[in-house]
């Protein structure tokens, strides 16, 4: 991917190429992101214009072999692991120790067909059902073994790890001295919806890159794969509002249950997109729509719900969606974590 195929901010583009340029690239790139944010999009851009054999101070050629195979995620020096898990799609004797390797095929797919998926994406689509992913130690090791072997032809050996929140503590560990002291000729790029979950140990050796959130144009110009107005999570959220303004709550009932009977991830993305519909629902009773970024979609729903909302929900509401985030986390009963929001969003309103 070239830096001109990315869509995002145009100055974060302008800085990675500088640093390329100037030599102050770090070793370690953290990449921050919100979901669907674009920072593997960016990652991949980086990794092929470290390594363009033609590459001008504005992008990658595109035509070089190293281009065509980094274009096809092909390349013998670029490297991927993301959150996997045990699947009908790999072999019993793979099922207890699951590495990316293993979804190498239905990735580059998932990747070449549009970089800016969600993590339930993914988890659809390599078919661990409503499990969640993790990075294991398993999949450290094998990292290792491959940044340890000479670059095939590279400048760089890239190591792309997505969403690495999501390495259990084996695996950061053992990951910590490598990120420490790399192999010559090693890039690590990572790309984080929640860096603040990493060791701080791992974070403090990389040199974090915050990517803007998109502007309403640029989202409206992403692959039509993603949902950008998840339709089933706003009706939900908004009856549990409209419940709670109309102090009824067997009218949250079946919500509650409807939520409950959903994968973990996608009560996270719920719970993820209902925060940030609060939050324009916030700004837009203080008058800020020309910052909210409100699709088109949600335009009346917002006002109208805006308009009856007592001021002293917002602040409350969050700390419950984030009390819930928690809850989902840590396994907790989802019929009782779903049927205490419920309740709190009711008393509050």
């Amino acid at each position: 991917m070239r830096f001109g195929d990315v869509i995002g901010d145009e100055t974060l583009k302008e800085n990675l190429i500088r640093m390329v340029e100037q030599k102050r690239l770090s070793h370690a790139i953290l990449f921050r992101e919100e979901p669907c944010g674009g920072g593997l999009a960016f990652a991949l851009a980086l990794g092929q214009y470290v390594n363009c054999r033609h590459r001008s101070d504005v992008d990658s050629c595109g035509t070089c072999p190293t281009c065509n195979q980094f274009q096809k995620l092909i390349h013998p020096d670029l490297h991927f692991a993301f959150p996997v898990n045990s699947s009908k799609d790999v072999a019993e004797s793979q099922k207890g120790r699951p590495i990316s390797d293993h979804f190498l095929d239905i990735w580059r797919e998932l990747v070449l067909n549009n970089p800016y998926f969600a993590e339930q994406d993914l988890y659809e689509a390599i078919g661990i059902d409503n499990k969640s992913g993790n990075i294991s130690v398993h999949e450290a090791k094998r990292i290792i073994e491959r940044l340890l072997l000479r670059s095939f032809e590279a400048n760089y050996k890239v190591m792309m790890i997505w969403l690495p929140e999501k390495m259990n503590q084996e695996c950061a560990n053992k990951l910590l001295k490598l990120l420490e002291e790399p192999p010559a000729g090693t890039l690590f790029l990572l790309v984080s919806q929640a860096p603040e979950k990493l060791l701080a140990t791992i974070r403090s050796r990389c040199q974090l890159m915050e990517i803007p959130p998109m502007t309403e144009e640029q989202r409206q110009s992403l692959p039509q794969v993603i949902s950008q107005d998840p339709a089933e999570y706003r009706d939900l959220l908004t009856g549990l509002i409209e419940a709670g303004i109309a102090k009824k709550l067997i009218d949250t009932f079946a919500i509650w249950e409807t939520l409950s009977d959903m994968g973990r991830e996608k009560q996270k993305e719920f719970c993820l997109y209902s925060e940030r519909f609060i939050r324009k629902l916030y700004m837009t009773s203080q008058g800020l729509e020309q910052i909210a970024e409100t699709l088109p979609q949600e335009e009346m729903q917002i006002r109208d719900l805006a308009s009856r909302i007592t001021p002293g929900f917002y602040e409350k509401a969050l700390s419950a969606f984030d009390r819930t985030l928690s809850a989902i986390e840590s396994n907790t009963n989802s019929k009782l974590t779903f049927c205490d929001l419920s309740n709190r969003l009711l008393l509050y309103l």
